[in-house]
């Protein structure tokens, strides 16, 4: 009897956790003193946010678009505009997102770009279809670019949220190889409250800067102290209003 107990009690108990998309398998109630309960781990901020610091930037060793001249890029922008704009409304639809759509970039500006920044080839133009997908939490924008990097090739990314610009501005810029015309999109993934700021009071500092930067020019002269110091100040508060959108997105232990 003493051996039989013993043998009893080093018997373990085999618990199979059985995957969800499991069928035909007969589960039978079993005592609490019988079974071990498995609770699934919960997403936090935290983990949201390192999902997101982890989406590495980098370019393609060659990201060109699919035709060499102007003329043939703009005989099929309109179809890639609408294909991206498209595959935009499907992501934003799964993540209570909204589109914003500048539409094709102009002709004239496309020029001056391709002559003066690109040596005169078209190929490198890369922003003729744009798109910018807005969502108000982080857990949404990734899920918005593992979504898009689904859809579509991906050829270059900028995190700005692991390096933000020195203005504290930070989004996700992307761009993709559109399946269907292959033409090279530019997509902006942007959270709600940082890009408020870019479109309303930190448009308003960048315009006063540029103000007076461009009157030193026209007078051909340095800027002074006082604009040196002007132009500090208002960088800084730039600076400030990215830092306290952002903090929102954060958890509380790790806003500052």
């Amino acid at each position: 009897m003493g051996r039989m107990f013993k043998a009893l009690i080093i018997v373990p108990i085999l618990v199979i956790r059985v995957p969800a998309h499991a069928e035909g398998i007969d589960f039978q109630e079993c005592k609490s003193s019988e079974c071990i309960s498995y609770q699934q781990p919960v997403t936090t901020k935290t983990d949201t946010l390192s999902d997101l610091y982890s989406i590495p930037s980098f370019r393609a060793i060659d990201v060109r678009q699919p035709h060499q001249s102007l003329e043939s890029l703009y005989d099929v922008a309109p179809n890639a505009q609408q294909e991206l704009e498209d595959l935009a409304h499907q992501i934003a639809d799964h993540v209570d997102g909204t589109v914003y759509s500048a539409g094709i970039k102009g002709e004239v500006r496309a020029k001056q770009k391709v002559e003066g920044e690109l040596g005169g080839d078209a190929s490198q133009l890369t922003d003729i279809v744009r798109v910018t997908v807005e969502v108000d939490s982080v857990d949404a924008l990734t899920t918005a670019y593992a979504e898009l990097a689904a859809s579509a090739q991906t050829k270059e990314v900028i995190n700005r949220f692991h390096a933000p610009r020195p203005s504290g501005y930070r989004d996700l810029k992307v761009l993709v190889a559109l399946p269907e015309t292959q033409m090279i999109a530019e997509v902006q993934l942007h959270l709600k409250k940082i890009a408020d700021i870019k479109n309303g009071q930190e448009h308003e500092i960048y315009r006063e800067i540029q103000k007076i930067e461009r009157t030193a020019t026209l007078e051909k002269r340095e800027l002074s102290e006082h604009e040196f110091a002007k132009i500090n100040r208002l960088r800084q508060t730039s600076r400030a209003l990215y830092d306290h959108a952002w903090q929102a997105y954060q958890p509380l232990s790790m806003a500052v």
